[in-house]
């Protein structure tokens, strides 16, 4: 009899091995066998010890058989192993190191190459439900020895089998889940560390990626853990972007031919592991393969390298005064081409095209212009709160359509954008549903009324409220369902009324403008890669934040020519800029870089840098190189002089010299 009582491991052996000899008592761990093999170390038994560990750590069977549980009558038993005494058991013998290594020998030399990733009889597949639990598969040092060869055989299982353990991993408890997808991050983090794209590294890391996929696809169906436990953090540091999204844009080419190559691995594919710094990286990567590949091809077609770069950019010459009907109009000429390039803008009567702070400052003045209520394109619900759609939009449709460019181009350019839209707009360019919690959020008062009808249960409902199937919106009524007007909401239809409400809000009142805002925002960004950010994200990362830290923005600061942080002008400078208001200090940001809007990476990332060339004299205002955050600083003398210089540099912010 094995351990526990249970003859199917016994008839599993023989099915898989028809020479076993079922007469032969089949080694297994019983109470006790691991405190005795403990004591046994420098005694007479401790070369039998030895062979009974090698035997049962190098087959399957064997260490299954260890930790069978008892059967009880009409229980149904999915699992038949008892996982908290194999847990105990493992914890017990690890105390003792040349148990430890003896294990790891066995399951590295013997008991992985034999992983029954083939059976279809459960009880054969246990043995991948029990491995994860030796400590030694979670030691840093195993990663290739142990986890690499298990993820490989789990990869190997026919889908049935696959079934099985995707079912067992449903079962577990957070914790054992979240050790579980910890054990593979961190032998894809090893792989990382010493990554060369030999075939061999390839082939590993593929197969630790794939089965957390597994995970991840079984955690978002049926255990709905936090996403963060998957986020590999280190790619954002050790991961060659631009390489990647060479991979993935060769992939994609060549997956719609018959052409069947062999690519390594992209990491990209597997967007689940990637935090929001590495999928902003992965972004703007992806656009500068793009500009690359464009450039290269005009030079190809032009046959005068010299004369390429003419063809590969998109180049705006805007009036200021006339700011968005020179855009408009321009675009308009453009309607029908590539966008996709680098975009160099120019305003009348300063320096010429260029990218960097110009082009920041063109897309910060232009969604001012275009966002304003008193423009007229977007309409405000309610005083300062979020913009959306008109329902009877006073301007043509093309205009949205030349709107979702415009954000598509700025994103596109590594730019950030004030468009104060709702969460619901982000969830529709990745094709999720707005709820009524976007609803709270774009119309506060509104969506607050709508929860209190669903959250009241009091049988006078229809009484108290008297809401009929219609909806005022944008100072239009309009019936929710044929004859709505005539239609009283009650308990029974409550939640239908609210449904409607929100769909009609964000969805049917607004399809045709919205169409073609998606339609000129997808004509700019690539949405295979827009698609790997979730809608709270993708949001940060369009919209930029306001999230300042002054303090951080002093303490990054880079000091040439002269100055350093202990400077008297320096030290004046910064304490004249922290007496500012929030208002001043926004404009002090547009002076500096071109926006009032931070990146996700956050105001960390802007590092200013202070100079003073020697033409600079007490009189000179206050310069700065946009592109660059450079800041050109005469050596003031005095906190007057400093004050009055920054009143002067914030409040003539337009403009390039």
């Amino acid at each position: 009899m094995i351990a526990g009582g249970n003859q199917s491991i016994l008839l599993w052996m023989k099915k898989e091995n028809p020479y076993v000899n079922l007469r032969r008592k089949i080694p297994t761990m019983k109470e006790g066998t691991g405190k005795r093999w403990i004591a046994d170390v420098g005694t007479k038994q401790w070369q039998n010890t030895k062979r009974e560990i090698r035997e049962i750590f190098s087959s399957p069977a064997c260490l299954t058989g260890s930790f069978v549980r008892e059967r009880i009558t009409a229980e149904m038993m999915s699992i038949h192993l008892d996982l908290n005494k194999a847990r105990n058991t493992f914890k017990e013998l690890t105390q003792k190191d040349w148990i430890t290594n003896a294990i790891t020998t066995c399951l590295r030399d013997n008991l992985f190459k034999n992983l029954p990733f083939h059976s279809p009889h459960q009880e054969a597949l246990e043995v991948f439900f029990l491995l994860p639990e030796c400590p030694m598969m979670h030691d840093f040092n195993n990663w290739k020895s142990l986890v690499v060869p298990f993820a490989e055989a789990v990869c190997k299982m026919s889908d049935k089998s696959s079934g099985v353990m995707e079912e067992y991993w449903a079962s577990l408890q957070e914790s054992a889940f979240t050790k579980l997808v910890q054990m593979f991050k961190r032998a894809i983090i090893a792989q990382l560390q010493c990554w060369a794209e030999s075939a061999e590294n390839n082939c590993h890391i593929k197969a630790l990626l794939e089965i957390l996929k597994r995970l991840h696809r079984v955690s978002q169906t049926k255990c709905q853990l936090p996403e963060n436990i998957f986020k590999i953090n280190e790619l954002t540091h050790w991961l060659d972007f631009y390489g990647d999204a060479y991979r993935r844009s060769s992939w994609k080419r060549n997956s719609d031919t018959s052409v069947d190559i062999q690519y390594p691995v992209i990491f990209s594919h597997f967007p689940f592991t990637f935090n929001i710094q590495s999928k902003i990286k992965l972004l703007y990567a992806d656009s500068h393969l793009k500009i690359q590949e464009k450039r290269f091809r005009a030079c190809i077609l032009a046959g005068i390298v010299e004369h390429g770069g003419e063809l590969v950019t998109f180049n705006l010459t805007v009036r200021r005064s006339h700011l968005i009907e020179d855009v408009l109009h321009q675009l308009n000429q453009f309607e029908n081409e590539d966008l996709r390039k680098e975009l160099m803008v120019s305003f009348s009567g300063e320096i010429g095209h260029d990218f960097g702070g110009v082009r920041a400052e063109f897309f910060h003045c232009l969604f001012e212009e275009m966002t304003q209520p008193e423009y007229g394109m977007f309409i405000y619900p309610e005083e300062a709160s979020y913009m959306w759609f008109p329902v009877r939009p006073k301007f043509e449709k093309k205009r949205y359509f030349f709107f979702g460019i415009l954000c598509g181009l700025c994103l596109f350019n590594c730019n950030v954008a004030n468009i104060p839209f709702p969460l619901a707009l982000f969830k529709k360019l990745l094709d999720q549903a707005p709820s009524l919690e976007d609803l709270k959020e774009l119309s506060p008062v509104w969506g607050k009324s709508l929860q209190t009808l669903l959250d009241d249960e009091s049988d006078d409902f229809g009484e108290v409220f008297n809401v009929r199937f219609n909806v005022h919106w944008d100072k239009n009524d309009v019936d929710l369902i044929p004859n709505g007007s005539c239609i009283i909401v009650d308990q029974t239809n409550k939640t239908d009324y609210v449904s409607k409400c929100v769909s009609y809000i964000f969805d049917i009142s607004v399809k045709a403008v919205y169409g073609e805002f998606q339609r000129g925002f997808y004509k700019v960004c690539d949405k295979e890669i827009i698609d790997i950010f979730h809608p709270e994200e993708l949001k940060d990362v369009i919209i930029g934040n306001t999230d300042y830290d002054w303090e951080t923005l002093e303490k990054n600061a880079h000091y040439e020519q002269g100055y350093d942080n202990s400077h008297p002008t320096i030290v004046m400078f910064w304490k004249a800029l922290h007496k500012l208001t929030l208002e001043e200090k926004k404009k002090f940001l547009v002076f500096l870089t071109g926006t009032d809007r931070i990146q996700v990476k956050g105001i960390k990332n802007i590092k200013i840098t202070f100079c003073c060339p020697e033409n600079l004299n007490e009189k000179d205002p206050i310069k700065a190189q946009t592109c660059f955050s450079v800041l050109y600083l005469p050596k003031y003398s005095t906190m007057e002089r400093v004050e009055e210089a920054l009143q002067v540099a914030i409040n003539n912010n337009r403009g390039f010299g």
